[in-house]
This record gives structure tokens, C-alpha cells and sequence, in this order.
């Protein structure tokens, strides 16, 4: 597989209704081998891999755990959207504060931020891959 220089990642599909975000961690870890990969952004409900709190079935691990372990080898940022994730109930303490809600549930390996983040990306990047 041959990448170009700096790669974001696009993930707008529910972690939870197809192998998508399989794929996309697939991609990502071949394109940090490559040094290529410069950011995952969550859109939509993609946001949903962020939730802490997520519960699987025995001897699986959740999707938050998988993005996380690969966020923890390649020190590659996870942005989560923040109108996608406050609309669906992710938030971290600050934004629990800011709404008055009760905990946080944003998976630490994950942040919040405003698409401008996904605008600089397609600045920085010669390309963006969509899952």
C-alpha cells in the first residue's frame, strides 16, 4: 500500500452497524507505519467509539478500548466532533459543566473539538480517507 505524506482519517459510520471502524483502525496502523497518519476525526455516529462506559460481550474488547490501544502505540490524535457527540451524549467534564450534566463518559484516549479541526485537516493533509 502506498501512501502519500499526511493522511486524516473521516469516520462517520456507528461503530456498532458494520466492520467500518475495523477497517479504518486497519488503515490507520498501516498508515502510522508508513508515517503517514495525522489525525481520526469522529463524525456523526462515529462519535458513539468514544463512550467510555460501552459494555461488550465477554472476551470481545469495546471499539473505545480498540481506538484507544492504537492511540496509545502511534500518539495519533482522536477528535471527536462535539455537536455530533453532545447530541449523543458523549461529553467530557468540561462540557458536563457547561450543561449541567452528570459525568463524563469520553473515553480518555479521545477529545473534543469543533470541525474546524476537520477543516485544518484538510488543510494539512494531502489526503482524507473516509469510513
Amino acid at each position: 500500500m502506498h501512501f502519500m505524506n499526511r493522511i486524516s482519517l473521516l469516520i462517520s459510520s456507528s461503530p456498532f452497524t458494520n466492520d467500518r471502524h475495523f477497517l479504518a483502525l486497519r488503515f490507520a496502523r498501516q498508515a502510522c507505519s508508513q508515517g503517514a497518519l495525522v489525525r481520526v476525526f469522529f463524525y456523526a455516529d462515529a462519535v458513539l467509539a468514544a463512550n467510555r462506559n460501552q459494555q461488550v460481550p465477554q472476551g470481545q474488547s469495546s471499539v473505545a478500548s480498540q481506538w484507544a490501544e492504537f492511540h496509545s502505540e502511534s500518539n495519533t490524535p482522536l477528535i471527536c466532533c462535539i455537536a455530533n457527540g453532545l447530541r449523543r451524549g458523549i461529553a467530557n467534564e468540561a462540557e458536563c459543566e457547561r450543561y449541567n450534566l452528570n459525568s463524563s463518559n469520553l473515553h480518555p484516549a479521545f477529545r473534543l473539538a469543533g470541525l474546524g479541526e476537520m477543516a485544518e485537516a484538510s488543510l494539512d493533509s494531502d489526503r482524507i480517507v473516509q469510513f
